[in-house]
């Protein structure tokens, strides 16, 4: 193997790191945010692994037709040495921040929807179901006089 496809393959290596990084920093921004119980941790803990694996695959077949070297897993190592030495913080703080967006959004759509949506047809609702209710009342009261209720038969209790 030529020295720079070797770099090449170095770089990519490098590359796969801090992307792996950056999904790991994802997962456990979610997993933080939400609290999964514990069987739901272990599949996504599966799920992380499974997908950096597929990636790590697509990457040593794509940068050096899937030949493992030394350099290869040093090359991952560092870079996820670099991703967590100089992004880490930065990508965490905008996961967090756009997640938080993101919830506020989603509690101001909730709330529009029941502002404008739902109060509207309840209110429409109770005007229309009034006389009913009305009647109702009434009805029940001329039920109960008409028709009262069978007395108890404190033996059979």
């Amino acid at each position: 193997m030529h020295m720079d496809s070797q770099l090449s393959t170095f770089l990519t290596t490098i590359a796969t790191g801090i992307t792996l990084g950056v999904l790991f920093d994802c997962y456990r921004v979610l997993r933080g945010t939400f609290r999964p119980k514990v069987l739901v941790t272990w599949v996504t803990d599966l799920l992380y692994w499974l997908v950096a694996t597929v990636i790590v695959f697509i990457a040593l077949v794509i940068s050096n037709w899937g030949e493992l070297r030394f350099y290869v897993f040093l090359g991952i190592s560092c870079g996820v040495a670099l991703y967590y030495r100089l992004l880490s913080l930065w990508v965490i703080r905008v996961l967090s921040f756009v997640i938080k967006l993101i919830k506020d959004i989603a509690t101001l759509v909730r709330k529009s929807f029941i502002l404008f949506v739902i109060r509207p047809v309840v209110i429409c609702f109770r005007i229309i179901s009034w006389p009913f209710r009305f009647l109702d009342s009434k009805v029940r009261g001329w039920y109960h006089v008409k028709y009262p209720k069978p007395p108890i038969d404190e033996k059979k209790i």
